[in-house]
């Protein structure tokens, strides 16, 4: 990369690291409580909320990972994400957005035990802990890669300074200095990507020369015989529907959408901001990734390393001072979602876990400081778990599949069904993770693709499971009457 470009980029991140050090300052000394710290003091407006939903779920994944399936499969490689995702945040606000917000949770395992019980709050908690340090491992090792490959930093130093870094002012801010940030982070990625867009789409002489990719690259139905993401037939099919139900049931329950609209001033505020998010988030997510994923198709053909392709494309379009901002803007996408998963393990665990280790009660002010402890060493360890224990880390990748197969069917049911029940939960709960470990296995020795093993499970299990609930929930309403949900 130029000297110039380089110069440029680093001006870029200081600015943005000076911004976010005035917002966590700023809001410091706002959070007086754990509600404060978990869920903003249920103090967001339309805005905030709509924002911080969007940046949360537009991470590196949706940006990197989305032009780079559109690069090798066409739209229909990004039908998990960002088509299913963005279809997930719909959901969510249309059918439970506004009912948990009325609950007044703190969690989403706040709603499995008031509506299950302990154990499905505990395995809720486990599950998600467990993947969200997942999740915040591979995010800090992106941003450390931003720090290598773009701004000539070398990888370990980058490395602990964007963990460390993250770490404190997640800590010391909070969801308030979050959801802000959150909210500036849109429009930075949004003008930066945007930008790309226009400049990328002009440089191949306009939108027209798409057309020369043919209509196949425009399709997001499976392909001849089935085909779909290299897998034809039978398996083509289990993980094209795969694709739409991971992101689109699996994530309805997962704590940073969730998180995010307990913590709007109202319920309508919840409802509409989740809504428009994930309307946003097709918008940004198909024009400002797909499409330049599609663009390098033809910018820059026959890469070595697909995953850089919207790297490629802006290094091969971008003059130096607009490549700043588009290094800006990618740091701020990864940034947004790591401080983001950063909150989830110690929030859950001091809400959820913990009471059950200690019988006396913990003050409000201890509380806040065990979570900001527990941030910067979560966050750390996140880091550690990533780089030197990598079966561990895959143990943690699993645990983000697992919320699929654990909550997906309690939380849908629980809000709309009056007779689930503790017993229906835990039978689906067990009967799902057990059949998804043997037909993983399966799928695994059949295609040697961990990934496959991961996702092609899904369609032939969670229809069993919503039937094993349904029955078990029948059979055991005298024994186990259902709970209803009440508010905090």
């Amino acid at each position: 990369m130029a000297g110039e470009s380089i110069l440029y980029s680093w001006i870029g991140v200081v600015l943005y690291f000076i911004l976010i050090i005035a917002v966590t300052i700023k809001y410091y000394a706002k959070i007086k409580s754990l509600s404060d710290f978990i869920v903003a003091g249920r103090s967001l407006g339309l805005a905030i909320t709509w924002g911080s939903i969007l940046a949360t779920w537009f991470c590196s994944g949706t940006a990197l990972g989305g032009a780079m399936m559109a690069y090798l499969f066409g739209l229909r490689g990004v039908i998990m994400d960002p088509i299913g995702s963005g279809l997930c945040v719909v959901i969510f606000g249309l059918f439970f957005a506004s009912t948990l917000r009325r609950l007044k949770y703190l969690t989403i395992s706040d709603f499995f035990r008031t509506r299950y019980g302990p154990e499905m709050e505990i395995a809720s908690a486990v599950v998600q802990i467990l993947g969200y340090i997942g999740w915040l491992g591979g995010l800090l090792m992106a941003q450390s890669i931003v720090f290598q490959v773009l701004l000539g930093v070398n990888y370990e130093i980058g490395l602990y300074a964007a963990t460390i870094f993250t770490a404190i002012y997640t800590a010391l801010g909070g969801l308030l200095a979050v959801a802000i940030l959150d909210f500036l982070r849109v429009f930075i990625f949004w003008i930066a990507m945007w930008i790309l867009l226009g400049i990328g789409i002009a440089h191949v002489g306009g939108l027209g020369a798409l057309a020369s990719l043919g209509t196949d690259a425009f399709s997001i139905l499976p392909g001849k015989d089935l085909e779909y993401l290299g897998y034809v037939g039978f398996f083509g099919i289990l993980y094209y529907v795969a694709s739409w139900i991971n992101q689109g049931l699996g994530s309805l329950s997962c704590q940073d959408l969730v998180q995010r609209a307990l913590s709007a001033r109202d319920e309508r505020t919840s409802r509409n901001a989740s809504i428009l998010a994930g309307v946003s988030y097709w918008i940004i997510g198909l024009t400002g990734g797909a499409l330049i994923g599609l663009l390098g198709r033809i910018i820059v053909p026959n890469l070595e390393d697909p995953s850089m392709v919207m790297v490629a494309v802006a290094e091969k379009v971008l003059p130096p001072a607009l490549f700043a901002l588009f290094i800006t803007g990618l740091l701020a996408t990864i940034m947004s979602s790591s401080d983001s998963a950063a909150l989830i393990p110690p929030s859950m665990f001091i809400n959820n876990i913990l009471p059950y280790m200690t019988k006396r009660e913990i003050s409000e002010a201890l509380k806040l400081r065990l979570v900001r402890l527990l941030t910067i060493i979560s966050t750390i360890g996140a880091l550690l778990i990533a780089l030197y224990l990598p079966h561990l880390y895959f143990l943690t990748q699993m645990a983000w599949y697992l919320m699929l197969f654990v909550q997906a069917i309690p939380f849908i049911m629980g809000i709309y069904w009056r007779k689930a029940n503790r017993i229906g939960a835990v039978a689906q709960m067990i009967f799902n993770v057990v059949a998804w470990i043997i037909l993983g296995t399966y799928f695994y020795n059949q295609t040697n693709d961990v990934w496959a093993a991961f996702y092609m499970p899904g369609p032939l299990i969670l229809p069993i499971g919503f039937i094993i609930f349904v029955v078990f929930s029948l059979l055991t309403q005298k024994s186990h009457s259902p709970k209803q949900l009440t508010p905090l």
